[in-house]
């Protein structure tokens, strides 16, 4: 039986999808109302579907936009599934770059709070120092403005660091003090070379340069099977020829129609 909650869950699911590509399963009702408590209560209202309503009626662009916001920026932490870096700057990048190119593209198509792009950014300053006459450059994405704010300020808690190598947080962070006593800023050494970008991976897109890979790991999960295609197809269209597209370890490519093979699970070359 439909009550006004599964029906307004309903409406909101029909919405961050039209808007995003991502499909929220009917079980996602928990989510929805905890993901949107902040923006109800904001409003005065009591209920989701009081505030979803006002969603239909009278709300304009930018409370849209902070729905989606809400239901589609994830968890992430440094160094997640760290074996793709580890084979982008041991392995697949020296292999590709044997031509004698030295310029690296990289892209984090779906980047959230920035941790996989500055985990990105340490192993290229580790494989690929410009002292040695390497340039890297690190586009980084994604379809939320909350989480691109919290990417570019790069500043994080010490709780979302840890684990991290002493060395590296040493290297790459910079300790606060004051106000932001137990944070840690990242380096321009690394920021300064990532470069942070609002996209939704359902529309059109370009960029000046095609990227020697890609990484869009634990956003697959998230689109119906028609959409995958269409994502990883404009993806492998921004792609070097012989460039990787790397997802998460949970997210398969095998049957869609898409100009790449599998290496090994979860890394794809176009």
């Amino acid at each position: 039986m439909n009550t006004p909650e599964t029906e307004a869950c309903r409406y909101i699911s029909e919405l961050v999808h039209a808007r995003s590509g991502i499909k929220l399963n009917k079980d996602k009702e928990t989510l929805i109302k905890a993901r949107l408590g902040k923006r109800i209560r904001l409003h005065g209202f009591a209920t989701l579907p009081e505030y979803c309503r006002f969603l239909r009626v009278r709300a304009g662009e930018e409370e849209l936009t902070q729905v989606v916001d809400a239901l589609t920026t994830n968890f992430t932490n440094f160094l997640r599934e760290a074996d793709h870096f580890q084979f982008l700057a041991a392995e697949g990048l020296p292999q590709l770059l044997a031509r004698g190119e030295r310029t690296i593209r990289i892209w984090s198509a779906a980047c959230s709070s920035g941790e996989e792009a500055y985990s990105m950014g340490f192993y290229l300053s580790e494989f690929f120092p410009r002292a040695s006459g390497w340039l890297w450059q690190l586009t980084a994405s994604d379809i939320s403005t909350s989480a691109l704010d919290k990417a570019r300020l790069g500043v994080y808690s010490d709780a979302r660091v840890t684990g991290l190598r002493a060395d590296w947080l040493r290297k790459y962070f910079q300790r606060g003090t004051g106000h932001w006593t137990g944070h840690y800023r990242i380096k321009r050494s690394v920021a300064d070379h990532i470069q942070f970008r609002k996209l939704n991976l359902m529309e059109e897109y370009a960029h000046p340069h095609p990227f020697h890979a890609i990484l869009c790991r634990n956003v697959m999960i998230y689109f119906d099977r028609p959409t995958q295609e269409r994502v990883v197809t404009r993806l492998c269209r921004a792609l070097v020829q012989g460039g990787y597209l790397i997802v998460g370890h949970s997210e398969s490519l095998n049957g869609l129609n898409v100009p790449v093979r599998c290496l090994r699970p979860s890394i794809y070359q176009k």
